[in-house]
């Protein structure tokens, strides 16, 4: 078995990312994606809603929508997303800039337990 070397296991082996939610606003429509330790991924859209997509600053089945997605992300819930989904949609997702936003999981995670609305990055 291979062994690191002792410059080598300290930064292989904890993890310092912070994982953020990054929205996009451009000519082809609206993209989330989920920023961690360099690598980037699609934000799964987890709605009922088979044609909707995600939007944000401003209200709507997109930004519930988009809401409810990063939600359940951040906290593994489906029954958190379900519940909370609304009352995100309207004090954080209609208020993010229309052109795009970054909010860590901390944010979120911070806002669902009574903390302040975060602030888009």
């Amino acid at each position: 078995m291979a062994q690191l070397g002792r410059d080598m296991a300290e930064i292989t082996l904890t993890p310092t990312a912070t994982l953020s939610y990054v929205g996009v606003a451009d000519w082809w429509g609206f993209h989330v994606w989920i920023e961690e330790g360099g690598s980037r991924r699609t934000l799964p859209y987890r709605g009922e809603a088979a044609l909707a997509g995600f939007a944000w600053g401003r209200l709507g089945l997109g930004s519930r929508e988009l809401a409810r997605a990063i939600i359940e992300h951040a906290t593994g819930s489906p029954a958190l997303a379900e519940r909370h989904c609304r009352a995100m949609t309207h004090a954080v997702v209609a208020q993010l800039p229309a052109l795009g936003f970054e909010l860590t999981r901390d944010d979120v995670i911070a806002w669902l337990e009574g903390g302040p609305t975060p602030e888009s990055r």
